[in-house]
């Protein structure tokens, strides 16, 4: 039997690799990309008129005002362009959407699971609830540097974070001997 405890991370991280594998995560990436430009720009726009612009206004020196709130959208502009093309930002939303999720997923399931196997597939005890997995329903078995996922369908799988010790490669190489072309 293998124990060990989620986080946040763990669940992030399966969620990471879901949006970098699927069409629809490149389409969530151009949008994200496309808000955090936006931001970006804007939030660099909004410093640069508070301290360039607005006292001119406020000194009612207009044509000057004027000439600076030109420069003061160039900056903001050429702040969103380079956010669009380094994608700082975007990143940034990226993480903290797919942490979010992963704290309300743990918060429905627990934290704490326990694996076994047994000759009809893999049950998965999680807080007050458990799951038999027939080994039919395992669809792939996808290995990192930090984490083994064990599919059981689009977009579901059971996370295994590496840190849970040696039980780990044991019960890979279990699930690798019943389950046909895991990959």
């Amino acid at each position: 039997m293998l124990e060990y405890t989620l986080t946040v991370a763990d669940l992030a991280a399966f969620a990471d690799r879901q949006s970098a594998d699927s069409p629809e995560g490149e389409a969530r990436r151009r949008r994200t990309r496309l808000v955090g430009a936006w931001l970006a720009g804007g939030a660099v726009y909004l410093v640069v008129f508070a301290v360039s612009t607005l006292p001119l206004l406020l000194g009612r020196q207009l044509l000057l005002a004027g000439g600076t709130e030109f420069l003061d959208v160039v900056v903001g502009v050429l702040a969103g362009w380079w956010e669009w093309r380094g994608g700082v930002v975007a990143g940034w939303l990226q993480r903290r959407r797919s942490r979010l999720r992963a704290r309300v997923a743990l918060e429905q399931t627990g934290a704490t699971r326990r694996l076994w196997l047994d000759e009809d597939g893999l049950n998965v005890a999680a807080g007050d609830r458990s799951t038999h997995v027939a080994w039919a329903t395992i669809t792939q078995l996808a290995e990192t540097d930090e984490h083994v996922f064990v599919y059981t369908g689009p977009g579901a799988a059971h996370v295994i974070p590496r840190r849970a010790g040696f039980e780990v490669d044991a019960l890979v190489a279990g699930i690798r001997a019943h389950v046909h072309d895991p990959s």
